[in-house]
C-alpha cells in the first residue's frame, strides 16, 4: 500500500512539474531574412507587431485579430530616415519596456528611441 501511496505522489509531482515546464516554453521567432526589405518584430502584446521597413527606417504598428474591425495598422514615423537605403540597413531591438524598441541604423550607428502604444514617437538618440 505504501508503493502505490508514493508512486501516486512521485506520480502526481511528475505531471505537475511536466505541465509548469510546457507553459514556460516561448513561442519561437520565425527565421527572417535580415537583409529583406520588410521584416516583422514581435512585441509582448500578442495582437501587435512592428513592420519594420529596413530600407528607409519606417514603422508600423500592426495589429491582427480575429474580428475585421480590431485590425489595424498605422504608421510610427511616415517620413523615411533616409532615401537611399538598402535593404537591411535598419533593425530593431526590444527592450525589457513592453512599448519600447531600439531603431538602429546599421550603416551610421544612429539610434532611435522607439515608442508604440498610445504614445507613438521615434526619438533621435545622441
Amino acid at each position: 500500500m505504501k508503493t502505490l501511496k508514493a508512486f501516486v505522489a512521485t506520480f502526481a509531482v511528475f505531471l505537475s512539474l511536466t505541465g509548469a515546464a510546457q507553459a514556460q516554453v516561448p513561442i519561437p521567432e520565425p527565421t527572417q531574412d535580415p537583409s529583406a526589405p520588410y521584416r516583422l518584430f514581435r512585441t509582448q502584446n500578442i495582437y501587435m507587431f512592428l513592420l519594420l521597413d529596413t530600407r528607409t527606417g519606417q514603422i508600423s504598428q500592426v495589429q491582427w485579430s480575429t474580428q475585421t474591425e480590431s485590425r489595424f495598422a498605422s504608421s510610427l514615423n511616415p517620413k523615411p530616415l533616409v532615401l537611399d537605403g538598402k535593404p537591411g540597413r535598419f533593425t530593431l531591438y526590444p527592450t525589457q519596456n513592453i512599448y519600447t524598441f531600439l531603431l538602429l541604423d546599421q550603416v551610421t550607428g544612429n539610434s532611435w528611441q522607439v515608442q508604440w502604444g498610445k504614445d507613438r514617437l521615434i526619438i533621435p538618440i545622441e
